[in-house]
């Protein structure tokens, strides 16, 4: 049995780091820093871990993303898997401390919010939810919304920006309430999950998701203070 409720955001991002020393600061295949990575990852937790490759991925950079599989989970298999993608001709892979710190911490996310998701279909029974209705001009968009509007994806995401925020603003809640307010429309940085949302939804901040994406927010920061997204183990020790 394994007790998902023990996960802490920043012991997950710890003992991934502890790998630094043999993967930063030194050139090494894109195999090799997934398989330090990934062998690592099913040794601690019962995940699955899946590679692939796409131009679009900068030289030298991962993307890390993830995803729940209920039916896997109502046949008490390895249900949450952590994909990989990297660049497929830049396969030298030279990545510093920092930007691995980095990626340590998108992995924590990722499996933060795969375990919420564990939860909401546990709790009721591994049933679905409707995404949200789009009625966005391009099907690009209208796919878009309809996922990140989805009342699942709000309340994992909800989770994920209370963490990526509260880093930014050194756990200083009035100041990540204050950053939920700003136009953000005009910035061109990086801003994480929340400026995907804010960008999904024209940067509308008196759009109904938008709105409940800032209330799920709000509601997370004391326990995205403590890395964890739950109070209890129901649902999520098994």
């Amino acid at each position: 049995m394994f007790d998902w409720s023990n996960l802490e955001r920043a012991k997950i991002i710890e003992g991934l780091y502890s790998l630094a020393p043999r993967i930063t600061d030194k050139t090494i295949s894109a195999y090799e820093f997934h398989k330090t990575v990934t062998n690592y990852l099913k040794r601690t937790y019962p995940v699955k871990t899946s590679i692939s490759w796409d131009e679009k991925i900068k030289s030298h950079i991962t993307f890390v993303g993830g995803a729940y599989y209920s039916d896997y989970d109502e046949e008490d298999k390895k249900c949450i898997e952590i994909t990989f993608v990297y660049h497929p001709i830049h396969d030298d892979f030279k990545i510093t401390k920092k930007r691995f710190k980095g990626i340590c911490g998108t992995i924590a996310d990722t499996l933060l919010h795969e375990i919420i998701h564990m939860r909401q279909y546990r709790r009721r029974g591994f049933k679905s939810l409707p995404n949200y209705a789009s009625t966005a001009a391009s099907t690009k968009l209208r796919e878009e919304q309809a996922y990140l509007g989805c009342t699942d994806e709000i309340d994992a995401y909800g989770f994920n920006i209370a963490c990526e925020l509260l880093e930014k603003y050194k756990s200083d809640q009035r100041l990540v309430i204050k950053h939920l307010d700003l136009d953000l429309s005009k910035c061109r940085k990086n801003g994480g999950s929340w400026k995907m949302y804010l960008k999904a939804f024209g940067h509308d901040h008196n759009h109904e998701i938008i709105k409940r994406v800032k209330k799920k927010v709000i509601r997370y920061l004391p326990r995205a203070i403590e890395g964890k997204p739950f109070k209890s183990r129901d649902w999520i020790c098994h």
